[in-house]
């Protein structure tokens, strides 16, 4: 059983329904970071036309923490934490190119790691840590990062 499939047992032994339209935005989600706009447009190619249902499918999948919520360059995007090795909903990293919008995920645990043993946070219990690092390459050409083997992010994400 794959690891959806436990979540989704989970859920029903609370009670909780798994429907068609929660199904089809996990499914959506599945490898990308989208907007509720981008959601609702591939819920139309799937037969599900109402904006309405995208925002309480979504909120559901928040609060289960089925998806995480992320800022990337000004916009609320969403991240499924599912079936996802390089982090949870309450342990992320995500890196965006500000010149073509690329938006890569990493798993550094140093990192999180350096961030709650720091002496500032000795007293405090970290629940949740995500970063967003935004920018681009230290010297890019427009045209050249909007190609996605030249991008230092993508490259990044081949690690």
């Amino acid at each position: 059983m794959d690891v959806k499939e436990r979540i989704f047992n989970e859920l029903r032994k609370q009670n909780v329904r798994i429907t068609k339209q929660r199904r089809a935005i996990i499914d959506i989600l599945e490898g990308r970071h989208l907007t509720v706009q981008e959601i609702h447009s591939e819920m139309k190619k799937r037969g599900f036309h109402n904006l309405g249902t995208v925002y309480n499918n979504i909120d559901f999948l928040l609060e289960h923490k089925i998806v995480t919520q992320i800022f990337i360059n000004g916009k609320k995007h969403y991240d499924l934490t599912i079936d996802e090795e390089s982090h949870t909903a309450d342990s992320h990293i995500h890196v965006t190119c500000k010149v073509n919008n690329n938006i890569i995920e990493i798993n550094e645990s140093d990192i999180f790691n350096h961030i709650k043993n720091h002496p500032i946070f000795e007293d405090f219990n970290i629940k949740k840590l995500q970063i967003v690092v935004e920018g681009h390459c230290k010297y890019y050409d427009t045209d050249q990062c909007k190609a996605q083997d030249a991008c230092f992010i993508e490259r990044l994400a081949k690690k």
